[in-house]
């Protein structure tokens, strides 16, 4: 953060900027903003218009403030042409009407003027903190679009107020880490008619006349967002497309809610007349079947609605919300897995409350530094291990339905309806939100942080086919499109390889085990040797991080590969053929249960809780360490989790078992995947609509996630019933498949 002290000086000397006045080691007289000083400066504008075009690269006219390659890139160009690009405002070719405004917006400050002074005092300030990471200016956005100058003496200057954001890296020596370099993110009130490069061109010359030292790079700035009141994006082919997409799909649901109500709820096929009378029995009765006095059900109504009929319920959000919300589940399912989904889940939402408002905390090196040393916090700091309790419920749930599929029809399965499946659940609902996200987010807010151009780079127009293929993870963090997918991929991964280990288990189960054995010794080994390779960290919190270019390898080489990341599910699949072979009937002694139950605990609170030292700051852990927990504390979770799953499944959970066996988990459950594919966003849209930086404590942070939490699965309901309860229903429809 050297250079900091220099940020006041820095405010003083864009006034001198914006007055044309480039000594300003003077002191700041306002007879410098008189008209006469104007037309001087107007001289040096116009005599130097054309160097930018001569000297400076092309590549300064396309700005991605967001990319950080570009940034890196733009600014070594900036350090480049510093001793030219310094000297004067005119050389960066800022256009006559943004030099006019500027210039009358200096003399109106000067000069006390009420619309004059409402632009700085919409200007961002310096903020209290700034040493302890408050790196917020953000100013006053509403108070500067409200800003209007309309003199009509004067009809050719009239403009309003433009709020931009510009971002001032403060780079160093040292490689960026996976977020860029930290920087100030400064609000400024500019006349309407400046363009963001004109905004960049004033605060450049300003950071230009700025010291350095103490191993910091020449300051610069990037600004591409400007923002005035009123401003309407057009809709462009995306964006109608989504429209035109969600119209079709709220169409077929009001058409087929319409006729699931009009002929199966109420008509002909409906519950009380479908079942022939003389043939009643309990097997083709539903249990919701009324018997209304002494009516007896027709025997005219025999057969099932065309293939139409059945496409066109599958839409109906009468029945999709009926099976949605149900509490009914068939017999032999294991019960504690819907409540360890929903908290898992709601353990995600929690952990991305406290991780995605960094980029707007004005202390969140204060408070992750104090909650660090609670050891409650820890379960927040580590929460990256809810997502293998995932990968171990996956597993597990695969192997034992799998399996049980393969012994109903002596060894047979039909693999290609067994991928086809898989990707038929997971893709449409998948993709949909990718499109609607990346079509429709940039229309969903504003405000001095909001991002123009949606929450996705480049709209995911190079990515996108990385999401569908699912092999986003096989790429860069930092640019993946919806970068918490990388999970879906994962899953997928280890889906497609699943049948290497489950034929094995079905025909022996000495080479079953011994082939899952080698995978979880394979994934193991390469977890270990990429650690010690690379240096890597045990968390991504951890203080002793001082390279950034470590927390890169870390989520790039480690966190999202597949190979690093395989564990719990193979964990899971060697206990789901466990749970198949004993048919939940597996009997064991009090003490050997409670001795087990006391391990898996002892396990868990080590990876849970066995980082405090290191996160605290209070422990460096050697590589050895590292590379030790690294390898095995996913795999042990893995376990830890299956052990609870297997124990109730078999009797001996307890309370534990009464707890994750209620059935209000059980719609929760259903809601899982879409709550993860939404949440994100839904936390992005709070995060960029503010106009203020977030202070973070405690009760901020518990409303957060309680709002987050509700929203999520409430948006989560919604894209259930229109984009992954249809596709399902269709599926069934096509392939005539039978539920499991």
């Amino acid at each position: 953060m050297a250079g900091c002290v220099s940020v006041p000086r820095f405010l003083v000397i864009l006034l001198c900027v914006l007055c044309g006045c480039v000594d300003c080691d003077h002191e700041f007289k306002p007879d410098l903003l008189t008209s006469a000083a104007l037309r001087a400066n107007k001289v040096i504008h116009a005599r130097n218009k054309q160097f930018l075009r001569e000297n400076v690269p092309e590549e300064l006219y396309s700005l991605n403030s967001r990319d950080i390659k570009t940034r890196t890139a733009i600014g070594e160009l900036f350090r480049q042409e510093q001793g030219n690009l310094g000297a004067v405002v005119g050389i960066y070719n800022v256009s006559d009407s943004c030099f006019n405004h500027t210039g009358m917006v200096t003399a109106g400050i000067a000069n006390g003027d009420t619309w004059a002074l409402q632009f700085l005092d919409a200007f961002g300030k310096i903020p209290p903190g700034l040493l302890s990471g408050n790196m917020y200016f953000l100013g006053s956005y509403d108070e500067c679009l409200e800003i209007r100058y309309d003199n009509s003496s004067d009809p050719d200057n009239v403009f309003r107020g433009q709020h931009c954001t510009a971002w001032i890296p403060i780079q160093t020596q040292q490689p960026p880490s996976l977020y860029g370099y930290p920087s100030f993110t400064v609000g400024m009130c500019f006349p309407s008619t400046c363009s963001a490069y004109d905004v960049m061109a004033y605060l450049n010359t300003a950071l230009s006349q700025l010291p350095t030292g103490n191993g910091s790079l020449p300051l610069f700035a990037y600004v591409q967002e400007c923002h005035v009141e009123g401003e309407v994006f057009d809709y462009d082919a995306k964006a109608i497309g989504a429209f035109v997409l969600i119209g079709v799909i709220l169409l077929m649901m009001l058409i087929g809610t319409t006729y699931d109500v009009l002929v199966f709820q109420w008509g002909p096929w409906s519950r009380a007349t479908l079942v022939d009378y003389p043939l009643t029995s309990e097997r083709n009765i539903s249990e919701k079947t009324p018997l209304v006095g002494d009516h007896i059900p027709s025997a005219s109504y025999v057969g099932e609605p065309g293939i139409i009929g059945r496409i066109l319920v599958a839409f109906s959000v009468y029945s999709n919300g009926e099976k949605l919300l149900s509490t009914k589940q068939g017999p032999g399912s294991l019960t504690a897995v819907n409540g360890i989904r929903v908290i898992s889940m709601f353990w995600v939402i929690l952990g991305h409350s406290y991780v995605f408002p960094q980029g707007v905390a004005n202390n969140y090196g204060d408070f992750l530094s104090k909650m660090s040393k609670r050891e409650s916090f820890q379960a927040i700091m580590n929460a990256l291990v809810s997502v293998d309790t995932f990968f171990a419920l996956s597993g597990l749930l695969l192997s034992y339905l799998t399996l049980r599929e393969m012994q109903k029809n002596n060894g047979k399965i039909n693999w290609a309806m067994f991928y086809f499946h898989r990707f038929w659940r997971l893709t449409p609902a998948y993709m949909m939100v990718l499109f609607v996200n990346v079509s429709l987010a940039r229309y969903w807010g504003d405000g001095p942080l909001w991002p123009k151009d949606g929450f996705e780079q480049n709209y995911c127009e190079d990515t996108w086919w990385r999401n569908l293929l699912y092999i986003n993870n096989m790429y860069d963090f930092g640019g993946m499109c919806m970068s918490w997918s990388w999970y879906l991929a994962n899953d997928m991964q280890f889906f497609v390889l699943s049948p290497l280990m489950l034929i094995p288990l079905y025909l022996s189960q000495t080479i079953g085990l011994a082939v899952c054995i080698i995978f979880l010794l394979g994934t193991m080994t390469a977890t270990g040797v990429i650690t010690t390779n690379e240096d890597l960290p045990v968390s991504g919190f951890s203080p002793s991080i001082s390279d950034p270019s470590k927390l890169n390898a870390y989520f790039e080489e480690y966190y999202i590969k597949p190979y690093c990341r395989m564990g719990p599910y193979i964990v899971g699949i060697m206990t789901g053929y466990v749970l198949y072979k004993t048919e939940g009937k597996f009997r064991m002694n009090r003490a050997l249960n409670l001795l087990c139950w006391i391990i898996a605990a002892v396990l868990a609170c080590l990876c849970l809780y066995g980082l405090y030292e290191e996160n605290k700051g209070t422990a460096d852990f050697n590589t050895e360490v590292r590379s030790l927990y690294n390898t095995l504390h996913r795999s042990v979770w893995g376990a830890c989790v299956c052990w609870v799953i297997f124990s109730c499944a078999n009797g001996y959970g307890g309370f534990v078992n009464q707890l994750l066996s209620w059935k209000a988990f059980l719609p929760l459950g259903r809601l899982t995947y879409c709550a993860y594919l939404v949440h994100p966003i839904v936390l992005y849209c709070f995060i960029y609509n503010r106009r203020v930086s977030l202070y973070m404590d405690d009760i901020t942070m518990v409303y957060i996630f309680l709002a987050t939490l509700v929203a999520a699965y409430s948006v989560a309901f919604v894209v259930s019933l229109a984009f992954e309860s249809p596709m399902m229903g269709l599926e069934k429809v096509i392939f005539k498949r039978k539920q499991r």
